[in-house]
């Protein structure tokens, strides 16, 4: 009897041992943003945004530049000269930074913010941001123009992260 319960119970340990456990994270590799900024700098005719110092605890994910007429994601070509820089916060939020020249900036700012509507703005630092929130509540972000390009930093928290992050941009 006891050696029928236990072939009865080992399937059923397993199944629930297989179905309980924790998967492993994906590996997220890290990138060396400060070169693309630099690129950018030199490169993108507009004052270019990026973090004086790297956030503390934040991993940098994502670091691109291209000119106008350059390919920028798969196969679409940038309208404008395009900055993006994405980290993961310490709470694994994604917040990025997006910055282009291109004309239509509306259409711009509808793609980077998920089509977000106005949501009051905010001073950071004497620099005015309209603050924009997803119909779903989800995202937010904050808009505003630097020289003749418009910035977005936008991320999936509230409005108190993404003003901290503004703190640290500086286009020098």
């Amino acid at each position: 009897m006891v050696l029928s319960l236990a072939v009865l119970l080992v399937p059923v340990v397993l199944v629930v041992w297989f179905f309980t456990r924790t998967p492993d994270s994906p590996q997220i590799d890290q990138v060396d943003w400060r070169p693309v900024l630099a690129q950018a700098r030199s490169q993108a005719g507009y004052p270019v945004l990026g973090p004086t110092l790297e956030p503390s605890g934040w991993k940098p994910v994502k670091a691109r530049y291209a000119d106008r007429g350059q390919t920028w994601v798969g196969d679409t070509v940038a309208a404008g000269n395009r900055w993006e820089l994405g980290f993961l916060s310490s709470d694994q939020t994604y917040i990025g930074l997006n910055q282009s020249d291109q004309p239509g900036r509306e259409a711009f700012i509808d793609a980077v913010t998920r089509s977000a509507r106005a949501d009051g703005s905010v001073s950071v630092d004497g620099h005015q941001w309209q603050r924009r929130v997803s119909d779903d509540d989800r995202t937010r972000a904050l808009v505003s123009s630097q020289g003749s390009s418009v910035v977005v930093v936008v991320g999936d928290t509230d409005y108190r992260v993404l003003e901290e992050y503004v703190r640290m941009l500086r286009t020098s």
